[in-house]
């Protein structure tokens, strides 16, 4: 079929919810896709950081085989063995609690909202303080945590039991503290809203203040998780514990997975009937998931991020010596975001019919989160489009 015919069916029947550019996209490998005319795209932003270890890994393509051949799916009140063994694994690899799976981001804060309602139904709490600038999902929960208008305003009035703070400003966030307060929604590093990184006693004084006031601590890792920043989850990074994880995107590699961790000590608020998913965990997601920690473990992918990402940087902020419109290089590991003073959606597309597909965000930033199996002269092929384009526009 020909791509025009392709993109005339998008829009004839699918809703008119995505700004779709591009070619048609038929092949993935590694950090490359091929379209259907067959041209080559080295891509810096494989599946929207979802592809942590790059398009279609033959390890992953081949427990997604076997397990297809095996038992795809179980609802979840019978027993399975892939599931146990990777909430063993998830809480292994964090701290003391209980998991729950389910298939993205968005539904995995939803039951964190519903943990602070559980949470602070014994003393009549329930507003969750979150940051301006953050972005937690599209579903109405999630949508309604998010802190910028841009989302939730067409779709007011939002769930009021949300209040806003400024980002990395302690004293804005203890302004919205009062006698409802329950907990706290923070992502490490806000993705969507322009590489944004907390810095450590902005997220120490936060930790100690809900520790003292009883409040819930809940990071949103729905992007950092997973190896993104050189640790396996960000919150490693700052050398303190949440009281629950939310982790997405890389999860599962590029299937459909989330999880909520929970501690211990508040766990069991959640009882049967409570809260559900008919498709979370099931007996496919759950090995392919248990596969990629294994590879992040036996291929040293931590290692990687930590070398790539600095390399990166690197060469980055060369360009920014180079280029007067280039105000910031923020990163962690390899989640990095240039700031430009900009327009940076001219620079994304221009990128893109060259071959090199990044991200634009927040108006003026680039975003550019490869998978953290890339290599050397990837990054050197990409950073050399990313010049050509940045000099058209000088």
């Amino acid at each position: 079929m020909k791509s025009e015919d392709i993109k005339k069916m998008f829009s004839s029947y699918s809703l008119n919810t995505y700004k779709r550019v591009g070619p048609v996209f038929v092949k993935g490998k590694g950090s490359f896709l091929w379209d259907s005319e067959g041209r080559k795209y080295l891509d810096l932003f494989p599946g929207w950081g979802v592809s942590i270890l790059g398009h279609c890994h033959p390890q992953v393509v081949k427990v997604i085989k076997e397990q297809a051949a095996k038992l795809i799916h179980l609802p979840n009140n019978l027993y399975q063995e892939e599931q146990a063994i990777l909430a063993k694994e998830v809480i292994k690899s964090t701290f003391p609690g209980k998991v729950f799976f389910a298939n993205s981001g968005a539904e995995a804060i939803e039951a964190a909202i519903k943990l602070t309602r559980l949470y602070g139904n014994k003393t009549g709490r329930y507003e969750v303080i979150t940051m301006k600038n953050s972005f937690h999902g599209r579903t109405f929960g999630a949508l309604s945590a998010t802190g910028q208008g841009k989302y939730k305003d067409p779709f007011k009035p939002i769930l009021p039991e949300f209040k806003e703070a400024i980002f990395n400003d302690f004293e804005s966030f203890k302004s919205q503290v009062n006698d409802k307060t329950v907990a706290v929604l923070l992502e490490l590093i806000q993705g969507e809203g322009g590489i944004n990184i907390a810095s450590k006693e902005y997220v120490k004084n936060l930790k100690e203040f809900c520790k003292d006031h009883d409040l819930l601590f809940i990071a949103d890792e729905v992007q950092t998780g997973m190896g993104r920043t050189g640790k396996l989850f960000c919150y490693q990074n700052y050398d303190i514990t949440p009281d629950a994880l939310v982790v997405s995107k890389g999860l599962g590699a590029g299937v459909p997975v989330s999880a909520i961790v929970v501690k211990n000590e508040i766990a069991d608020l959640f009882k049967p009937g409570l809260h559900a998913s008919t498709f979370g965990g099931s007996p496919l997601i759950t090995k392919v998931t248990l596969e990629v920690f294994k590879i992040i473990k036996k291929d040293k992918i931590l290692n990687n991020t930590i070398k790539m990402g600095s390399y990166l940087v690197k060469k980055l902020n060369k360009l920014k010596e180079k280029f007067a419109f280039i105000k910031e290089v923020r990163a962690m590991g390899l989640m990095t975001g240039v700031e430009l003073s900009i327009d940076s959606f001219p620079i994304f597309m221009k990128a893109l019919e060259k071959g090199l597909i990044i991200n634009s965000t927040h108006q003026t930033v680039l975003r550019i989160m490869p998978a953290l199996t890339v290599k050397k002269e990837e990054i050197d092929k990409g950073l050399e489009i990313l010049e050509e384009v940045f000099s058209s526009h000088s």
